[in-house]
């Protein structure tokens, strides 16, 4: 993609480029790079867990379970 007389430095033409690292807008007449940033999807909320989750907790286990002592 070509961006027509829009660059902030000397009001050139700016490309879109790919490389390793990401995609970056760069002129052809004066060489301004500027890095263009990906939009990053929402953040995932974390699972619960506890008593929703099926484990039991150290006191159910203490009082639940009996161990034989010899």
């Amino acid at each position: 993609m070509i961006k027509f007389k829009v660059c902030p430095k000397c009001r050139g033409d700016l490309y879109l480029g790919e490389d390793i690292f990401g995609k970056y807008l760069s002129c052809m007449q004066c060489g301004y790079l500027k890095d263009v940033e990906e939009p990053q999807p929402p953040a995932q909320p974390l699972p619960i867990i506890g008593a929703e989750s099926g484990l039991m907790s150290h006191r159910k286990r203490q009082n639940g379970w009996k161990t034989q002592r010899r």
